[in-house]
């Protein structure tokens, strides 16, 4: 695996609490690849049987659900140091029921699933840990999934809006939040049309309700 690879994949919570020494053994444990993706090239479609857990170290990437219609919803952005597919290989089925998109070209690191699980005894502390801090990840991702079902149960644009704000606050405890999305992200996040986002953010100005200066949005009330 190269070196500077190397590094950027020490950064990813799987292995937080891991020293350098335990982190080398590790990497022989569980041997993972390195793959490339050209921009606009898909890295799952949905339907794909998932063997392997990936680790992005460079670019970025969408995954989204696709209606036949031909349309979708944004279920998460990826980048540096983002993990996928992990709850994906502990299932019986293995099926994805995402699609994942290069949104730019990008390298990743892909751990195979028999790999998980294989404690040798050369790196058996390390390994338990690794696997402790996959299942904190699950858990973290069950619960933003569990926080986008309460912002979406809203009635209404507005109150969604003020609930993903304030979720994002509340990770601060700051009056002013940066949106990691683009506009047309965000509304698909949000499951509504870019236009009339737009429309209620600046109602939502207007009212003082908030300030908004790029990616940044103070919450004023």
């Amino acid at each position: 695996m190269e070196l500077d690879y190397k590094s950027t994949l020490q950064k990813s919570t799987l292995f937080s609490d891991i020293n350098t020494c335990e982190y080398e053994n590790l990497l022989n444990c569980l041997s993972p690849g390195i793959k490339h993706f050209s921009k606009n090239e898909m890295l799952l479609i949905t339907g794909d049987i998932v063997t392997h857990m990936g680790v992005v170290l460079s670019g970025t990437a969408h995954a989204y659900l696709e209606h036949i219609d031909g349309t979708h919803i944004l279920i998460s952005n990826l980048t540096q140091t983002s993990i996928y597919g992990e709850i994906l290989v502990s299932t019986r089925t293995h099926k994805s029921p995402v699609t994942v998109y290069a949104m730019s070209d990008m390298t990743v690191a892909l751990i195979e699933y028999r790999q998980l699980f294989s404690i040798c005894t050369k790196a058996c502390v390390a390994h338990r840990m690794f696997i402790q801090n996959m299942l904190r990840n699950i858990g973290d991702k069950y619960f933003r999934m569990f926080d986008r079902i309460n912002i979406l149960r809203e009635k209404n644009l507005r109150a969604k809006i003020l609930a993903y704000l304030h979720m994002l606050r509340s990770k601060g405890q700051t009056t002013v939040v940066t949106i990691p999305f683009t506009k047309t992200m965000l509304a698909s996040y949000l499951m509504a049309n870019r236009s009339a986002l737009s429309k209620e953010l600046k109602k939502m100005a207007d009212d003082g309700l908030i300030t908004i200066s790029g990616k940044q949005v103070t919450i004023l009330k």
